[in-house]
């Protein structure tokens, strides 16, 4: 249980794409650091050419690997053989799901179809989760919304949370539409008028990316996403 100032003792902590303040984001070394001081890992997926399920954040290789190219246009080996910082590779959604198995933290899975859409994305993730009976610890979060209802389609029984900046003026009524548990969404959300709207809800609220306890939020908010994960333990 995380013991932070002022307010919020039972404040969940997610570490943001692992631990990637210490550790290359996305994988499994930084997910495995993460794993005594969290509640919960966050981590991004997209698909490779050959339909495999791949952990990065960036729709190409570019700036974490010692690649270029689209991850859309590269198969599961070619990814396999780039490098991140000179040790890594990039994971398979079904290694990271094999680590959490025997952790108890939640993984938040974002679908990141925010540039390309990954047709069939949302039900190659849930048969993935699915196989690893691992449906009540993972949250699926994306920006794009269309992803979040053929999410829904999938899966009436997934946990969903709505990806936003700040929070558009529907925010909160799309989240209910689809029966989403939370938003998740940048510290100014708080204050917002989604904010507002969003308190006379059931939806929790999940910040990103909050580095510094300096930099919490003035009241209680259910969780937040950090690369520093060992400054918001006790």
């Amino acid at each position: 249980m995380r013991r932070l100032p002022p307010w919020n003792s039972d404040m969940l902590i997610y570490a943001h794409r692992g631990y990637s303040a210490n550790y290359p984001e996305n994988t499994l070394s930084a997910f495995e650091a993460a794993l005594p001081y969290v509640d919960g890992i966050e981590l991004d997926v997209q698909v490779s050419k050959d339909g495999r399920l791949v952990v990065i954040h960036d729709e190409t290789v570019d700036r974490t690997t010692n690649g270029t190219g689209w991850v859309k246009d590269m198969t599961l080996q070619e990814l396999h053989q780039l490098k991140i910082d000179g040790y890594e590779r990039i994971p398979t959604l079904e290694e990271v799901l094999g680590l959490i198995e025997r952790s108890n933290v939640t993984l938040n899975i974002e679908l990141k179809t925010d540039q390309y859409a990954y047709p069939g994305i949302e039900r190659l993730v849930w048969l993935a989760v699915d196989e690893f009976e691992l449906g009540d610890r993972v949250v699926f979060s994306s920006f794009n919304r269309e992803t979040l209802v053929r999410m829904r389609d999938v899966a009436p029984v997934a946990r969903l949370a709505v990806l936003t900046l700040t929070g558009e003026s529907d925010t909160v009524s799309f989240a209910e539409t689809i029966r989403a548990e939370a938003i998740h969404a940048q510290p100014a959300f708080i204050g917002s008028t989604a904010w507002e709207q969003m308190r006379r809800t059931t939806l929790e609220t999940r910040l990103y990316t909050i580095n510094d306890v300096k930099d919490l939020p003035p009241i209680a908010v259910s969780a937040i996403m950090t690369d520093e994960v060992e400054r918001f333990t006790k």
